[in-house]
């Protein structure tokens, strides 16, 4: 009687919630952590035509998805249950179109927020402020992080680094179909730069790589069109694209957030997207003098822009398959081009006729959905296409592949995850020896997957969700890279494929490649991570991570040890 009791609310539930009320347009950031407890349960079978290969999703099909879960809600171990009662909640207003329950610090408006409380750190559905009715819609939330990390080791020695972050995230919806957002976020650090300097995610902070400032900020804003089967958005936010689990092999959080735009088709079984990103090129300086001024010369930042125009086109096929084709393009020393502007055109004929001056790949994917708990994932990603030599050893035959397992509950295990997976890139692939800036890379960081050309990485995860508001991390990878030899100038001495930045050379290079010729790295890094969340939208994490890099000749080894502690609140 007490699971009759318990699981009552969510019967309720299904009675009155058959389709979104106030289908909210606006987007749920990537690392929102709805997009992982949707993908455990398109694994385990629950949901069906969950497609994850291009984040982020609007709030409108994430809520569906999460409608879709509740149905089957009765096969799911409590704590599950109770991590989807509270996504339940938080996704309340695009299920139902109601605000009761929810609660504000600085006030509310419109006809919908009657029922709402003001009050400070409830344990209920926060906002700073919102305003609800049935034409437009605001929520507005206060961000703030205080994090600490300590480091130990050869990289930087004994050393620490504190910060402070605030912001706001501001999100709506108007007239049920124009969706908005905004984030902006500011932090003031102590300690060490270079310790920061260190997180894949901060160091793409301009500031923070400019020695004058204590501070860094981040900002992401789009405007997004939903008209159901068709949607249009333009803006900036962090976008995912590929079939991956530990990273993206066509778009990952590697470099930074750009801007773009972006349509989406989606009918039944099909979708399709298309995207033109504004990239970053090689940044130089340019020295110059001004004629009234002969006593110095001055120096102006150069940075060339670049562009990606991608497409794509996925078919599922319920507890079957899902397959996906897509080209990309990195086009640049020009403005934007109206042939990668179409929607509808195959890139690899539109940049031959424009000059064969661009870098296109071509990728396919497949994730499996015919085996319980368990789904395998594949991608195979051509720089270049050369069919009489293809596998073999001639350097213009360039690739990278992937291949993952997602295991759900493995071992009858409840409430945990394991994933495995192997990526590996060809010698000189990424690189193009026409343009130095049409590399698969903005501001020097690759797009994709962070394993460089003439490298290899196998990545591991272990996830454990003990309670509904309690969860654990483990994660090691283990990758190899082979480097161009140099000499104590930095000059290339033999040239690999090791390097994105520095493609075959005709006439000068070998013909052939050799996987992981040069010299030769090996680098492990592991990471344990605790998350807590003490209230509703309040969280505490805490971390460790080693990591370790060895030249395979020398054996000349370095290894640091990193402790973190990072408190985030959504108030």
């Amino acid at each position: 009687m007490k699971q009759v009791r318990r699981f009552f609310p969510l019967v309720l539930f299904i009675l009155v919630a058959v389709k979104p009320a106030f289908p909210q347009a606006e987007t749920v950031p990537v690392h929102h952590p709805v997009y992982a407890f949707l993908k455990r349960m398109e694994v385990k079978g629950i949901i069906e035509r969950y497609h994850d290969a291009v984040l982020p999703l609007s709030r409108k099909e994430v809520a569906g998805f999460l409608q879709a879960t509740l149905l089957k809600a009765s096969h799911l171990p409590p704590a599950e249950r109770g991590r989807l009662r509270e996504l339940l909640a938080e996704f309340q207003f695009d299920i139902k179109g109601t605000v009761d329950g929810f609660s504000t610090t600085a006030g509310y408006g419109g006809d919908l927020a009657d029922s709402v409380d003001t009050g400070f750190l409830e344990n209920t559905q926060r906002f700073l402020y919102l305003h609800a009715d049935t034409a437009a819609n605001l929520f507005v939330n206060l961000l703030v992080d205080a994090d600490g990390r300590h480091i130990s080791g050869d990289a930087l020695g004994d050393d620490h680094a504190e910060f402070l972050q605030l912001g706001f995230r501001a999100r709506g919806t108007l007239l049920q179909h124009l969706g908005y957002s905004l984030t902006a976020t500011n932090a003031q650090f102590w300690g060490s730069r270079d310790l920061l300097l260190r997180d894949p995610q901060l160091s793409q902070s301009h500031a923070l790589t400019e020695g004058n400032f204590q501070n860094f900020d981040f900002e992401e804003g789009s405007v997004r069109y939903d008209g159901g089967i068709v949607s249009a958005q333009i803006g900036r936010e962090r976008m995912l694209w590929g079939a991956g689990y530990d990273q993206k092999m066509i778009l990952s959080d590697n470099p930074r957030v750009f801007d773009f735009i972006r349509a989406d088709v989606a009918y039944k079984a099909l979708r399709y997207t298309f995207l033109h990103a504004w990239l970053l090129g090689t940044a130089s300086t340019l020295r110059f003098g001004l004629p009234a001024d002969s006593s110095a010369d001055r120096y102006e930042p150069v940075i060339a822009d670049k562009y990606l125009a991608a497409h794509r086109l996925e078919v599922s096929f319920p507890g079957v398959l899902d397959v996906g084709a897509q080209e990309v393009v990195i086009y640049s020393n020009r403005s934007v081009d109206l042939g990668y502007l179409t929607p509808l055109s195959l890139f690899e004929s539109v940049q031959r006729s424009r000059g064969d001056r661009d870098n296109v790949f071509w990728a396919l994917d497949v994730q499996t959905h015919f085996l319980p708990n368990i789904e395998f994932s594949g991608t195979i990603m051509y720089d270049d296409i050369d069919v009489p030599d293809m596998f073999g050893t001639k350097w213009s035959d360039r690739y990278a592949w992937q291949l993952g397992m997602f295991y759900a509950d493995p071992f009858d295990i409840p409430n945990t995850n394991v994933t495995v997976e192997y990526t590996r890139v060809e010698p000189y692939v990424y690189s193009h020896g026409r343009s130095r800036d049409d590399s698969y890379t903005s501001l020097n960081a690759l797009l994709g997957a962070n394993v460089g050309p003439n490298g290899d990485a196998m990545a591991v995860h272990f996830d454990y969700l003990p309670l509904r508001n309690l969860s654990f991390a483990f994660r090691v990878i283990f990758e190899r890279h082979g480097a161009n030899p140099v000499d104590s100038t930095g000059q290339v001495l033999v040239n690999v494929g090791g390097n994105v930045f520095f493609p075959h050379r005709d006439g000068v290079d070998s013909q052939t490649k050799e996987f992981l010729a040069g010299t030769k790295f090996r680098s492990r890094s592991m990471e344990i991570s605790v998350l807590w969340e003490i209230i509703n939208q309040c969280w505490l994490e805490a971390g460790y991570h080693f990591d370790s890099l060895e030249e395979a000749v020398t054996e000349k080894r370095s290894e640091n040890h990193q402790l973190s502690l990072h408190l985030r609140l959504e108030l």
